[in-house]
């Protein structure tokens, strides 16, 4: 073996800087070249006391592969009701709530017998796609006291059957006075991890938040806590896949297996899950769609059901119509149904209106992305007489106001103090009826994309706006109009 000197340029010695370096020098003869065997440290062991590396992948082009993630689904529990648009709920005497403070709490009223238990599942499943892992985060943890001997506290991807039955099938983590645990199951067989190193119960401080991430590959699933690799669980060769299913929602269960104590709440703050190293090319209005931030429907902390005016087995009175108004909407909604009767030629009236909700620290502000509309309209209650019938149509958004802006609303001076905005006028096209045009004489539809996307910010109007423009109408005509918006929140 060569001595080491310091500074020297002996031949046939290994030499050092003035630092005590290594001076090294790669072979310059490809025939002589090394191979350097590259790792990436995921996790310094700063709990399990063991680094976790993996190798990074070449394609057969010698292309480094690199993933890219899509957001699948997000919750915050910021609101003081269930989002009934995203979650499921099923209790037995054990109940969860959600109290306004940022979180849904497991035991708002708890449960002392093994039939007591409470689960939310999401509505939306989340599939399992070749190599794409799937991640999932919770941020959770205990609150006022530490779990009892016999309390579970369950979260993860999986269907509960009951209140107090944990999925048949699904990955997730499972809280007792064991501490922490991952938990794999594949149609009713579980398998189990309790880390390399454990992490005991204590180890959750009460009242702390933490943030706990599964991320379920094709051959294990790995569980993290506060970005610390606490483990991973081996698909057990016999299964081929984590789970029979294959998609699954995610959620959060509560239960008790035998007698406990009136003291424990577990709290959860936030749900995430997102697609991993796969570039689906999904369009962004589809992926805040598939996450249940259509806007067809009300949003966390709102109104929850749909957000058009299309009442259901009602009574045909509406087909009287109304009168186009300035500041009073026919329909109040996001689209809908309306009649629409004889108004002045030429005065612009609200034929739908909706408001974007204002947020709230319990309801969560997103701008509304209008991407297109649609306009039907057909001639009820008489023929046409005397003169055409001719509506002109406009998308009106932007306007601010508690109630229903006037039309003729104007923006305020700059630096004027509560600063209102006049509505925004996009124009939609026209509608028209021939003198004879029969009752139930069509007009043809009104179709409309936006290349630049029309956006409501929180707090603001949109409106669906018409007027007459040629002569007066029919007495007991009625103009039926049905308006859709394509749209999504972000």
């Amino acid at each position: 073996m060569a001595v080491i000197d310091t500074g020297s340029s002996t031949a046939g010695k290994a030499n050092v800087s003035a630092n005590y370096e290594l001076q090294v020098v790669t072979p310059q003869s490809p025939d002589n070249a090394g191979v350097v065997v590259v790792y990436n440290e995921n996790d310094d062991g700063t709990h399990s006391g063991v680094p976790y590396r993996k190798s990074s992948e070449v394609s057969p082009d010698y292309r480094q592969r690199v993933g890219f993630d899509s957001e699948l689904f997000c919750d915050n529990f910021n609101a003081t009701t269930q989002n009934t648009a995203l979650w499921s709920y099923t209790f037995a005497t054990l109940t969860a709530a959600q109290p306004g403070a940022g979180t849904v709490n497991f035991s708002n009223v708890q449960g002392t017998t093994s039939a007591h238990g409470a689960f939310m599942r999401s509505h939306q499943y989340f599939a399992l796609y070749n190599t794409a892992p799937l991640a999932v985060e919770f941020f959770a943890g205990q609150f006022n006291s530490a779990l009892n001997s016999g309390e579970i506290f369950l979260m993860g991807l999986g269907l509960p059957t009951a209140a107090v039955t944990r999925p048949a099938d699904g990955a997730w983590f499972r809280i007792s006075t064991a501490g922490v645990e991952g938990v794999i199951a594949f149609n009713g067989a579980e398998t189990t991890t309790t880390f390399d190193v454990p992490l005991p119960l204590a180890s959750l401080t009460l009242a702390q938040m933490y943030k706990f991430l599964m991320v379920v590959g094709e051959r294990k699933v790995e569980f993290w806590w506060d970005d610390k690799h606490l483990g991973h669980i081996d698909i057990p060769p016999a299964n081929g896949v984590p789970w029979l299913a294959a998609s699954a929602p995610v959620y959060m269960q509560k239960y008790n297996t035998g007698a406990v104590s009136n003291t424990n709440t577990m709290r959860v703050s936030r749900v995430g899950v997102s697609l991993m190293d796969m570039a689906a090319n999904k369009p962004w209005a589809h992926q805040r769609a598939t996450m249940g931030l259509l806007a067809y429907q009300g949003q966390n902390g709102g109104t929850m059901g749909t957000t058009a005016l299309l009442p259901n087995a009602t009574a045909a009175t509406t087909v009287t119509g109304a009168a186009l108004s300035q500041t009073v909407a026919i329909a109040t909604g996001l689209g809908g149904q309306a009649g629409i009767t004889a108004a002045v030629a030429g005065i612009d009236g609200l034929v739908t209106a909706f408001q974007n909700p204002t947020p709230t620290i319990n309801l969560t502000g997103r701008n509304l992305v209008i991407t297109g509309v649609r306009i039907d309209a057909v001639n009820i209650g008489a023929a046409v007489a005397g003169t055409a019938t001719v509506l002109q149509w406009s998308l009106a958004f932007g306007a601010t106001g508690g109630t229903i802006p006037s039309l003729a609303q104007a923006e305020t001076a700059s630096f004027a103090t509560a600063t209102a905005k006049a509505w925004r006028r996009v124009p939609l096209g026209l509608h028209s009826w021939v003198i004879g045009a029969a009752v139930g004489a069509p007009a043809e539809a009104i179709r409309e994309t936006f290349d630049s996307p029309v956006v409501v910010h929180p707090g603001q109007w949109v409106a669906a706006v018409a007027k007459f423009i040629v002569g007066t109408a029919t007495a007991s005509q009625v103009i039926w109009a049905v308006v859709k918006f394509d749209a999504y929140y972000e």
